[in-house]
């Protein structure tokens, strides 16, 4: 997959950068400097496997609806050959990528909570903000 990075030219290699490079570090720079620190849940983990699960459904349909030998490349991804692997050793493929994902996610909801407050993330409310401020017996 690198070594097809590096034989890219023009508008892909500048796509195929900021996919996998420039992408993945505004993503750390938004987790350390704009998000409010101890918020995470591990249930945003799992949530985060959404779009991956829908991108390998995506490629799948698309690499079965084109036609072998076509000019394109029918699977974006090498993992997702199902034309090279077959349908089980593809699933097996994704599955292990997205337990990898699931675990980097965990490890990051983890890292959340040791996380120090930065100046540029916003503060979790303090109070439940829907109920009025008055006090009354209705509180």
């Amino acid at each position: 997959m690198v070594a097809d990075l590096d034989r890219l030219t023009g508008a892909k290699a500048v796509a195929g950068r900021l996919l996998h490079t420039v992408t993945p570090a505004g993503a750390l720079l938004d987790f350390l400097l704009l998000t409010a620190p101890r918020t995470l849940r591990p249930r945003h983990a799992a949530q985060w496997l959404a779009y991956p699960l829908a991108y390998v459904t995506f490629a799948l349909i698309r690499g079965a609806l084109l036609a072998p030998g076509t000019a394109r490349r029918r699977y974006t991804y090498p993992f997702i050959d199902v034309a090279r692997y077959g349908y089980a050793r593809m699933a097996l493929n994704a599955d292990v990528l997205g337990a990898a994902f699931y675990a980097l996610g965990l490890a990051l909801v983890a890292a959340d909570r040791f996380r120090p407050a930065s100046r540029l993330a916003p503060r979790p409310p303090r109070e439940n903000r829907i109920s009025s401020p008055a006090r009354g017996p209705l509180k």
